[in-house]
């Protein structure tokens, strides 16, 4: 199962749920997706959706899932690696009118330049990323921490600490 999130910002975030639609519609991705769409306009039209659960449900719904895609939200990029996930980001684009900056794209960015993630910019690359998933996620070699609250903080300064 593929879960997606969009987190709870103001903004809509159509442009990811289009792009899962449209790849369902073309066979492109096959698998069962559930999405968590927050304040998007769109609907999809061929996978179930909330627009918000709490946070209970995202834990489940990350542990049950073969692939998550979110955000780039801190929150939930952090969530998914403690609790033993590699996320696809798929960052907002404030150039878009998906938010305020780019914030999103720079942390992104960092994850990925720390091999914690995977990250799309374009529809296609995620596509992609989904499609490849099990083996692009085989090359990464993530540094994972348990799912204490312990490990967490831990996990967070190490990032905080480390240089480019």
């Amino acid at each position: 199962m593929i879960f997606i999130t969009v987190g709870t910002e103001k903004f809509p975030f159509d442009r990811l749920l289009k792009a899962v639609d449209e790849a369902l519609k073309n066979k492109k991705i096959q698998e069962e997706i559930f999405a968590q769409i927050g304040n998007s306009n769109y609907r999809p039209q061929l996978f179930l959706y909330k627009e918000y659960i709490d946070f209970d449900e995202m834990v489940k719904f990350i542990n049950q899932s073969d692939i998550v895609v979110g955000h780039a939200g801190i929150g939930t990029t952090l969530l998914c690696l403690n609790l033993g996930k590699i996320p696809i980001l798929f960052p907002r684009n404030a150039t878009l009118g998906e938010h305020l900056d780019n914030h999103q794209i720079e942390f992104a960015r960092r994850m990925d330049m720390l091999n914690k993630v995977l990250v799309a910019y374009t529809e296609k690359e995620l596509i992609y990323k989904i499609k490849n998933y099990k083996n692009i996620v085989a090359q990464l070699k993530p540094s994972l921490v348990g799912s204490s609250k312990n490990g967490l903080i831990n996990y967070l300064r190490n990032i905080c600490n480390q240089k480019d």
